[in-house]
């Protein structure tokens, strides 16, 4: 049992409570978030007496929404709940904290020792008597844990917990027993402000990392800087800004690293997040010959699926607890004294300028029509210019997240995000913190955008807003549902469903005065234009809330007031008994499959079937349906404002329409030579064929072109074609049937020239068939008179089995369909003879790349590249979209083989061949036959050229 001090033996006694709270007021605490317990009663009585003030929140989870939102604009700050189940409640947010390096002390009140030790049954209990399991459930999301058990540790632990909070950015968790409030401790300690500074690092540790740097910023011709969100969270701002400013360095951001450069600063360029960066930004980061990474958290939303394509052999990591030099590591080595040294000492460098970014409204955008709908392509730059210094913009899990990335802020401007947590409705209560903090600060403005099914989930914050007299501007952005959860799956699936409420009447609702709130509704770019220019609306003088009825394109002309219920459901597919039913994959289809970057399915949609048609028009001539040609001629108009370079983040409404109308057009455009079908799968897309396409001469003459540096069109977040001559059922009688249609005009029946030939069969999610007895059944409908090469044959046969995804997928109830495509004899393209690969070779050891596990030997699928990547020269190869592999060249090997000169061997010092030729890569799939895994030789791909010495 704790013993108490001898209030006698204390120069100032004071309460524990006070104790707490006074150093939370002391390290800039001013508001607490919570929600009031039995057991936190007696505790909140101390808040106003140490100058803090109660906040109250509607629910916990939301407490810890706004403490995270009020901790990102202050530095730290605090969260009260009860024991048990509020705690609970507040765990998803303290969880996201801890995950986003967000400092909230969260203070947790409890049932006093003695009931504890005792094991007594009380409520908000689990009944068994143990009073740590909730403990020990917050222990792995916060950085350092506070039991207030006995007054003899409790001001030590308090100390140690809000310093550790502080440093390491991260949540802690405090108890507080019922019986501990009113114990006595030391109140002198509270004379010495606790020490908050980051520890030194060892000088002569860091005086050789900086000279290591140095040394690489020296030597490099065009290097670049890349801040990201820790370089926020741990505090280096000012040195960041000292190093940006002086050096003059190309800078670019991550995306949650949006705010952290004064974005104003003439060598700012944009935000680089892989495939969602503009193509001048990808272009001029992916080809530094150093990057200087500071604070990086490479995770998948914030690297747009992992596509970034910088090497670490040309990265400097700069981070809180170590730094990384390309593949050395530096433990206990802290980025602050680091950047000041480098920043000092590092003279004058290699600038190379980079891409600029303003808010310029793509030429089609702009100007303002009578009932013209709101389109992201148009509302984001449009925000950039509305915004002022020094707001703080919050924005929502869904897209507003991807669509601020396009603005370009003032100075002083705050960026609010949850990339890598993503919660929905995060965004509310955090604006309300944020609000809170920005009042506490000089009533700098506050900015939310959310969507409306985030919107629902923590609505109640306004009521905490309205009563703490906050004054934010809020975006409710009305999608009808869950959009980049329909985006993702789902597209007309009922869980994406959301009850549209009366927004606009919420604010009375929660019972809020005609003066202390404003509603707006807007439905079109007039009246969000003019709303634009009120500056009434823009002092921010009460709170506000703007309903964007986010109408999405449609497919036919606009219809009556009458029929507004079907407007608001145009991304929905045709249910059962409707006219207009979505295309299926159907036996005997023939096709072409793609594969895409993830979330740009839309997009990628869009800039296929412009590829295709270009090329069938001319190869065959214009043979397309007058239907179709409305069709095209509506889909270009509906297109999300790309320019020709591919730039922008794509317009996820734009797409979602761009789907439907393929969906709603399917009755009438039965002729046409590609139609798309909806595939419920991400990253994966069908295009079904007519006559007189084939698949594979067609898809086989795009990447012939495509390796010539003379296609029609480009797809930048194109990953691979796959064309597909057959579609049947995936059983046994329907394999005997497609060999039946496909392999003949290939082998022949009587008097042909044998033929050496490779299957390689792809099952996947699907269990009835099996492998072996696949490839037995195909060479046996091959005939007598060809032979098997797995290593150099003439025609190479895939065949793809897939599981049907419940009548997604493949349109055939319980059952799974499988494709079959041959590759016709002599088809295989020509790799050219290059003058400069002894002199790229020779650059392998400073620019290499490893290259995927595995680089599948496929004829026809093509992986497409990042437009105008590669720059046709004296020295380099001409190839623009795609690159190819022949059938006999692919890797096992990720590492290259050199000379021990390092030098490329000539072709007459070494006996060895070497070729040169373009890379084709194809992604994630690997080669699955052992057979052709023991044949693999070995090819390097050099950097991020990628192009190919082959030995």
């Amino acid at each position: 049992m704790a013993t108490d001090i001898r209030t006698s033996e204390l120069k100032s006694p004071v309460n524990v409570a006070d104790y707490l709270f006074s150093r939370l007021y002391q390290v800039g605490v001013r508001g607490v978030h919570g929600v009031p317990g039995d057991y936190n009663l007696v505790a909140l009585d101390y808040i106003p007496k140490n100058g803090l003030y109660w906040v109250g929140n509607c629910n916990e989870l939301n407490a810890g929404y706004a403490a995270d939102g009020y901790a990102r604009v202050k530095g730290i700050s605090a969260v009260v709940t009860t024991f048990g189940v509020g705690e609970l409640s507040v765990l998803n947010a303290i969880a996201g904290g801890y995950s986003e390096y967000v400092p909230i002390v969260h203070v947790v009140g409890t049932p006093s020792t003695l009931s504890q030790k005792d094991g007594m049954l009380l409520h908000h209990t689990l009944g068994n008597g143990n009073f740590e399991v909730f403990a020990d459930m917050s222990r792995n999301i916060s950085c350092a844990t506070a039991k207030l058990n006995d007054p003899h540790e409790a001001a030590t632990l308090i100390d140690n917990a809000i310093r550790e909070c502080w440093i390491r950015s991260r949540p802690v968790y405090i108890t507080l027993p019922t019986d501990m409030v009113l114990k006595k401790v030391e109140g002198e300690r509270l004379k010495t402000p606790l020490d908050l500074s980051y520890q030194a690092n060892e000088k002569e540790r860091e005086d050789y990392v900086v000279d290591v740097v140095l040394k690489y910023m020296h030597g490099a011709k065009n290097p670049v800087i890349l801040v990201d969100a820790c370089a926020i969270r741990h505090r280096v701002l000012d040195e960041v800004h000292e190093l940006v400013e002086k050096s003059g360095l190309p800078t670019f951001v991550a995306p949650m690293g949006k705010g952290a450069i004064d974005e104003t600063l003439p060598n700012y360029g944009g935000v680089y997040a892989g495939n969602g960066s503009h193509p001048e930004v990808a272009e001029r980061v992916e080809n530094a010959d150093l990057v200087l990474s500071i604070g990086a958290i490479k995770s998948d939303f914030n690297t747009t699926g992992f596509t970034y394509r910088i090497s670490q052999l040309k990265t400097i990591d700069f981070h809180s607890e170590y730094m990384r030099v390309r593949y050395s590591e530096y433990p206990g080595v802290r980025m602050q004294g680091v950047l000041k040294q480098v920043t000092a000492k590092m003279g004058k460098l290699s600038v190379l300028p980079g891409p600029s970014h303003d808010n310029i409204i793509a030429e089609k955008d702009r100007g303002v029509l009578n009932n013209e709908i709101i389109l992201h392509d148009w509302l984001w730059p449009r925000v950039g210019q509305w915004l002022e210094p020094n707001d703080i913009i919050v924005t929502e899990t869904g897209t507003a997240n991807f669509g601020i990335w396009e603005t370009k802020f003032p100075k002083g401007v705050t960026a609010l995000s949850q990339v890598l947590w993503g919660s929905i409705g995060w965004s509310v209560g955090s604006c309300q913190g944020a609000a809170l903090a920005a009042k506490e600060t000089g009533n700098r403005r506050t900015i939310l955008f959310v969507g409306d099914g985030s919107l629902e989930l923590t609505v109640q914050e306004v009521s905490t807003m309205i009563r703490n007299e906050l004054k934010p501007i809020i975006f409710v952005i009305c999608n009808h549902g869950y959009t980049i959860e329909r985006y993702i799956h789902g597209m007309d699936a009922p869980y994406n469903d959301i009850q549209e409420w009366k927004y606009r009447e919420l604010v009375n609702v929660f019972g809020a005065s005609p003066d202390k709130a404003k509603t707006y509704q807007i439905k079109t770019k007039q009246e969000a234009e003019a709303l634009f220019q009120d500056k009434d609306f823009s002092s921010a003088s009460c709170l506000q809330v703007r309903m964007d009825n986010h109408k999405k394109r449609e497919a036919s002309p606009p219809q009556d007031s009458t029929s507004s219920k079907k407007q608001k459901k145009l991304w929905r597919t045709p249910k059962k008994g409707n006219q207009a039913t979505a295309p299926t994959i159907e036996p005997g289809d023939a096709g072409i499959w793609a594969t895409c970057a993830m979330g740009k399915e839309g997009k990628s949609t869009i800039d296929l079937r412009d590829l295709f048609e270009a090329y069938a028009a001319k190869i065959y001539g214009d043979i397309s349906s007058p239907h179709e040609s409305r069709t095209r001629d509506h889909d270009h108009s509906r297109q999300d404002g790309d320019d020709g370079d591919g730039a922008g983040v794509e317009d996820i409404e734009a797409s979602i329409s761009a789907e439907v109308h393929e969906m709603k057009s399917a009755s009438t455009n039965q002729d046409s030579l590609f139609q798309t079908v909806r595939i419920d799968t991400q990253c994966v897309l069908y295009f079904r064929t007519r006559l007189p396409v084939e698949p594979v001469t067609f898809v086989h003459r795009i990447c012939l072109d495509a390796a010539e540096g003379r296609t029609l069109s480009k797809c930048r977040f194109v990953k691979r074609l796959t064309p597909m001559s057959r579609m049947a059922k995936a059983t046994v009688g329907g394999l005997e049937e497609l060999c039946g249609h496909v392999l003949p005009p290939v082998f022949g029946r009587e008097q042909c020239q044998a033929k050496k030939f490779a299957i390689r069969p792809t099952i996947r999610n699907h269990s009835t068939m099996k492998r072996d007895d696949v490839i037995k059944q195909v060479a046996t409908a091959v005939g007598p008179g060809h032979s098997v090469d797995l290593q150099n044959p003439d025609v190479f046969i895939l065949v793809d089995i897939y599981r049907s995804y419940i009548h997604h997928l493949t349109g055939l109830p319980q059952d799974a369909t499988f494709s079959l495509g041959a590759a016709l004899e002599g088809q295989q393209p020509a790799i050219p003879r290059h003058p400069a690969a002894d002199s790229v070779m020779r650059q392998m050891n400073n620019n290499f790349k490893p290259a995927p596990s595995i680089v599948r030997r496929s004829l026809f699928s093509s992986c497409m590249a990042r437009k105008g990547r590669e720059k046709s020269s004296d020295t380099e190869a001409p190839w623009s979209l795609s690159r190819f592999a022949p059938l006999d060249e692919f890797s096992a090997d990720t590492r290259p083989v050199l000379p021990t000169s390092g030098k490329a061997p000539g072709r007459e010092e070494n006996p060895l061949r070497w070729s040169y030729g373009p890379l084709f890569e194809v992604g994630e799939d690997h080669i699955d036959d052992p057979a052709l895994q023991s044949n693999a030789k070995p090819t390097v791909r050099y950097a991020s050229k990628a192009h190919v010495l082959r030995q």
